[in-house]
């Protein structure tokens, strides 16, 4: 039997030992690398050809032109599901908190009253609260405060950028229609507007208000600075400037307004320069206004730490009660630090969480500096104990309606699993360890602790160096009579 190759002839080779032409059955693949297998030589299109038995010649190895064909099917299928946009968009602000935030303490990332936005959009526990969401629509419309303020207009407006405020959403939504995300967004954006304005008291409040019960109140403080339960600012300085009447507070003013003591009883400011996205970001740009923006921020951080408030009052260091309104301006100074007041309450945990899960998320924050991230790591670095919750208590530094326990735990988890590139106290970190090392202000503290902390202490100091002085001047009297002898 003679094999040729499809472009020339070629003799297949024989069997050195027995003459023998070589086969597949009986190739020894060690001996040569030109001998033919019938399995890895399948791509080289080998032709058979029968001779004097009035076979026939087989033009190529089917197995090969199948698998060709198969290959060619596959890749063009794969080819089809190429994405050409990005899988998200570019814009987005508005998160599914991630499971590794999540998990230490789901309840602090999900609404117990009321659904903002899509993301918890038809729960059941929630939806007591859509009646009255279309029942303060029905007012304002009844209102009417503006020539504008009619269904169809705001439906109009809001379909126009209708892929805008969808794209601010880290999902898609497909199965939310055209007509009830537009919906959606009405509804939530128009029940705030006129939440806000009747608790400034712009509004009469209305008779048999459910929303004007005090625990309702508190919980739609907690469930509108949801990280999941946003809607995009856009929405609302829309639906805002299409009602406003002209003299009456803004939307800044109004929202800020309803928050202003339920963060930290830090009296925040506005802040008019950037753009917010959501109140959730409203309230952290609030918050963030009057930190130093030159402070030092360094990009590689390798998570340093600095001791613990009672460690640092054992080296020296004093602490001082700092301005109200800058929460996130604490400075170290001289040996002083200065930390503003901070009020700890039940809802700390929920802001806290969802303004550092906002701070993970969102990309130009990531880019930038996570300020309230770096807040919680120097508050995890500084409260340690029980201890030092209750020297910061007395300082009137912190205000908390926990215990010392629960306080000192509450901060020590409250950056789990939180990482960030740009830290907001870098400098402040290196001073404080810097002056933690220097020997001088442990001995000195050491020796105003064991020897000066009540009067009988500096009496009996003050005895032993005068003794002390006077052994020394009758030693040196007596050295001097002994030599003028």
């Amino acid at each position: 039997m003679k094999i040729t190759r499809a472009d020339e002839g070629y003799d297949m080779p024989t069997n050195k030992v027995n003459n023998k032409p070589v086969s597949a059955e009986n190739t020894n693949h060690e001996d040569d690398e030109s001998l033919v297998s019938s399995e890895n030589k399948v791509n080289n299109y080998w032709l058979i050809n029968i001779g004097d038995t009035g076979g026939h010649e087989i033009a190529e190895n089917k197995n090969v032109i199948a698998n060709g064909n198969r290959d060619k099917l596959l890749a063009s299928l794969i080819e089809g599901k190429l994405r050409k946009e990005p899988l998200l968009p570019a814009h987005r602000s508005i998160f599914r908190v991630p499971n590794l935030l999540r998990k230490h303490n789901e309840k602090v990332f999900v609404p117990n009253l009321v659904s903002i936005g899509p993301f918890h959009h038809g729960k059941k526990n929630l939806q007591a609260m859509q009646e009255t969401k279309l029942w303060y629509l029905h007012l304002l419309l009844e209102r009417k405060p503006t020539p504008d303020t009619n269904l169809e207009y705001f439906v109009k407006v809001i379909r126009s950028t209708e892929q805008y405020y969808r794209n601010c959403y880290e999902e898609k939504f497909d199965d939310l229609s055209s007509d009830q995300f537009v919906e959606m967004m009405v509804l939530d954006g128009c029940f705030i507007i006129e939440f806000f304005r009747v608790s400034a008291e712009e509004l009469p409040k209305y008779k048999d208000d459910p929303v004007s019960a005090k625990w309702v109140i508190l919980a739609l403080l907690n469930d509108l600075l949801l990280l999941e339960n946003q809607i995009p600012w856009g929405v609302l300085e829309c639906l805002f400037d299409i009602t406003w009447i002209s003299g009456r507070r803004t939307l800044p003013d109004l929202a800020l307004g309803f928050f202003y003591f339920w963060i930290f009883e830090m009296r925040p400011e506005i802040n008019g320069v950037v753009k917010n996205l959501h109140l959730l970001d409203f309230i952290r740009n609030c918050l963030i206004r009057s930190f130093d923006e030159n402070a030092e921020k360094e990009k590689s951080f390798s998570w340093p730490s600095i001791p613990s408030v009672t460690e640092l009052l054992q080296a020296g260091v004093k602490f001082k009660r700092g301005k109200e309104n800058d929460m996130l301006n604490v400075t170290f100074k001289d040996g002083v630090m200065e930390i503003p007041p901070i009020r700890v309450e039940e809802n700390g945990e929920s802001l806290f969480r969802n303004l550092i899960a906002f701070e993970q998320c969102e990309p130009n924050i990531i880019n930038s500096t996570t300020h309230i991230s770096s807040y919680a790591f120097l508050m995890d670095n500084l409260i340690n104990s029980s201890k030092d919750i209750e020297f910061l208590v007395e300082k009137e530094i912190m205000k908390t309606f926990l215990s010392s326990e629960d306080t000192a735990s509450f901060f020590n988890r409250l950056n789990n699993d939180a990482d960030f590139c740009g830290f907001s106290y870098e400098e402040l970190f290196e001073k404080v360890k810097q002056y933690h090392q220097g020997r001088w202000h442990r001995w000195r503290t050491s020796l105003g602790r064991d020897y000066f902390s009540n009067p009988w202490s500096i009496i009996s100091f003050v005895a032993a160096l005068v003794i002390l002085a006077l052994t020394l001047i009758q030693t040196v009297y007596s050295i001097l009579s002994y030599q003028s002898k």
